[in-house]
């Protein structure tokens, strides 16, 4: 995404297309590498702009997302995730699939967070727990460890899971060797316990940087054994190819995102991937 806190099309033409709903959800699978169902479908956004064509986030979006029109983006997907959620869970009973959608600072900034997903969840009749969970990137997580815990435990206390996403990335923009960078990332793993956490997305770069070394799968290995150890499953973020694919095999991940496996589609999509209900 564009550095800074400005988004490229400006916050006033964001505000247009939100309001003429020229922004659209479209849904990623994330599929268990031992079964390989659908275990998680995370909810991106798309803007289908009058002249400028379907816009992925990077092109309208900043990185922290605490302007207020960006905020009300964020928040619509909070609405619809937990809509879908509920509604695949009910038509899908047997089926323990989640709806993942991003919090941006803006989000974990506000105090009556939990009250406000409380109210969602209430709202949508979402039928158990672990039907919705939230994405939050590595550093949005490290740049306010205490209020942002409790804010996660707000939401964790309510049902919802919680993943952190793009986990490695601040090590990776570091000058370090490869042993380096994996006993890094096993410091952070372990330092992050008193955080509600269920999942952690390790960064591609992470990864690739990672593994550039002769024995990089055995430190792509230790790095998911010791998020194990802190009872956390490991996603494989752009896994595009079978190479890419056969290495979170041996790394031992649990889950995989990537085209190799699906591409972003609409919720109608996803219910054809879940089979008959």
């Amino acid at each position: 995404m564009n550095a800074g806190h400005e988004t490229v099309l400006g916050e006033s033409e964001l505000q247009r297309g939100l309001d003429c709903g020229e922004l659209v959800r479209v849904y990623q699978p994330i599929v268990d590498v031992a079964s390989g169902e659908v275990r998680y479908v995370e909810a991106l956004v798309r803007w289908n702009h009058p002249t400028r064509g379907r816009l992925s986030p990077q092109d309208f979006l900043a990185d922290d997302g605490d302007g207020t029109v960006l905020v009300r983006v964020g928040w619509s997907g909070v609405i619809e995730a937990a809509r879908r959620g509920g509604e695949w869970r009910r038509r899908y009973p047997g089926r323990p699939i989640a709806v993942s959608v991003n919090l941006s600072t803006g989000h974990l900034a506000a105090r009556d967070l939990s009250s406000r997903v409380d109210h969602l969840l209430r709202d949508n009749e979402v039928p158990g727990p672990r039907s919705l969970a939230f994405e939050i990137g590595e550093r949005t997580l490290l740049s306010h460890r205490r209020r942002y815990r409790d804010r996660l435990i707000g939401l964790r206390n309510l049902g919802t899971e919680i993943i952190i996403d793009d986990f490695g990335a601040a090590a990776t923009a570091t000058e370090v060797a490869p042993h380096e960078l994996r006993d890094s990332a096993v410091g952070l793993l372990r330092s992050l316990g008193p955080f509600p956490l269920d999942v952690i997305k390790l960064d591609p770069g992470f990864v690739d940087r990672l593994t550039a070394a002769g024995d990089g799968p055995e430190l792509l290995a230790d790095v998911v054994s010791g998020a194990h150890a802190a009872g956390l499953r490991v996603v494989a973020l752009a896994v595009e190819t079978e190479a890419d694919a056969e290495r979170t095999v041996t790394a031992g991940f649990d889950l995989v995102q990537g085209f190799h496996f699906h591409r972003p589609v609409p919720p109608e999509d996803v219910e054809t991937l879940l089979g008959a209900p």
